[in-house]
């Protein structure tokens, strides 16, 4: 399979698991979402921009990096748009996360 970092994925918030802020200092954090994939493929790696409900999104905005997918209590590589699972997003802005919030993927930045 062809590794497309061009790939385009949107991520929308159903709820807010768990948040824990990254070390005194720092802005990173991480927050556990359930979430449905409304466009694309979300992967492993992908970076998110926060566009939030009604935020205004710049080139600056904080980005999120997909660090975990759990589908049906498994751990996989992938989310396929209609479908829901439990993520882990580490980056900075994940106090800022709401519901029906939503992501949408920085195409050509991965961290994988």
């Amino acid at each position: 399979m062809q590794d497309d970092v061009w790939e385009k994925a949107s991520l929308s918030i159903e709820s807010i698991e768990s948040v824990t802020p990254g070390p005194p200092g720092t802005a990173g954090g991480e927050a556990v979402c359930v979430v449905r994939c409304i466009d694309g493929t979300a992967r492993l790696g992908m970076v998110f921009r926060h566009c939030g409900s009604g935020s205004d999104v710049s080139a600056t905005e904080p980005r999120l990096t997909l660090t975990a997918i759990e589908w049906y209590g498994k751990q996989v590589e992938q989310l396929d748009t209609v479908h829901s699972g439990k993520v882990t997003l580490a980056g900075s802005g994940v106090a800022t996360l709401a519901k029906r919030d939503v992501l949408d993927s920085a195409p050509g930045v991965t961290t994988r």
